[in-house]
């Protein structure tokens, strides 16, 4: 049985920005991992950056600043992704300077940097983003953005996903639910820079006692996975249950503030069923008012 807990989710979520942009934004405008486990990507991340329960491993340096100088999009930024165009092993959009509205895509674990190979891979031969893979530990795909984004132009995000998760028979033997929860971060509901477990920088404001104690919670929507393709439109307002301190509970992202967006798939520990997965996404875009 599928049970996850607001401070997993909080783990997965903090995404992860991939060497390749840190590269190019060497002005501190990424997160210093590489999503293994997810951090929050996403993880990864905004890249946006972060880590779960299985940690990150680290490729982007270890600058002890962050740009979070808040980016813009504009009308034209509407649509995010149709993948008709995508060079390397993740499609980038916009810019990967800091402080300029840009991203890409992300897996984690990225099964080519396992030592046993498996994990997650991503193709995009076909015009759309195609993820295939080994669940068996902390797992999701996703946007990282190069800076916090402003993005309250829009209303929200839709994409069109379709997915089956197979279960292999190895683990615990219990079913997995066809779903992805989505997640969207937010600086009010990310962990600071002083709270984080590994020492990574964030562009966080959430004060936790500690960074996986719960108080810190970044709002979700779970995303139903079928077979056929299906349009999904999710308004900033259907996330629900971020939450930060003192007493706040069941919010939405700040869309003026957002640090990543990601897919967790289905985990709950040691243990737990192991299964493949066969997800594709595409013509990601954001809702226009």
């Amino acid at each position: 049985m599928f049970v996850k807990t607001i401070a997993v989710l909080v783990r997965i979520s903090l995404v992860v920005v991939p060497v390749a942009a840190i590269a190019v934004a060497s002005c501190g405008g990424g997160d210093d991992k590489t999503g293994t486990a997810g951090s929050t990507g996403t993880a990864g991340s905004t890249g946006t950056g972060g880590t779960t329960g299985t940690g990150g491993t680290g490729t982007g340096g270890t600058s002890a600043t962050k740009n979070c100088t808040v980016a813009a999009a504009t009308a034209a930024d509407a649509n995010i992704l149709d993948f008709t165009t995508v060079t390397g092993t993740q499609a980038t959009f916009g810019n990967y300077m800091p402080a300029t509205y840009g991203g890409g895509t992300f897996i984690y674990p990225d099964a080519a940097m396992k030592a046993d190979l498996m994990g997650l891979s991503n193709t995009f031969d076909s015009m759309s983003w195609h993820i295939t893979g080994l669940v068996k530990e902390y797992a999701g795909f996703g946007l990282y953005l190069t800076s916090p984004s402003d993005v309250s132009m829009f209303a929200g995000i839709q994409f069109d996903i379709k997915g089956t998760l197979t279960p292999t028979g190895a683990g615990d033997g219990g079913t997995v639910p066809a779903q992805a929860t989505m997640t969207v971060t937010d600086k009010p509901h990310e962990v600071d820079s002083a709270h984080t477990n590994d020492g990574r920088m964030t562009c966080g404001m959430c004060t936790p006692v500690t960074e996986y104690d719960g108080t810190c919670a970044v709002p979700t929507k779970v995303i139903p996975l079928t077979g056929t393709t299906v349009t999904q439109m999710v308004r900033w307002t259907d996330l629900t249950g971020g939450r930060r301190p003192p007493s706040f509970t069941g919010e939405s992202p700040n869309p003026a503030l957002i640090t990543a967006i990601s897919w967790v798939l289905p985990w709950n520990g040691d243990g737990s069923t192991q299964y493949n997965v066969d997800i594709t996404v595409d013509n990601i875009k954001f809702i226009m008012p």
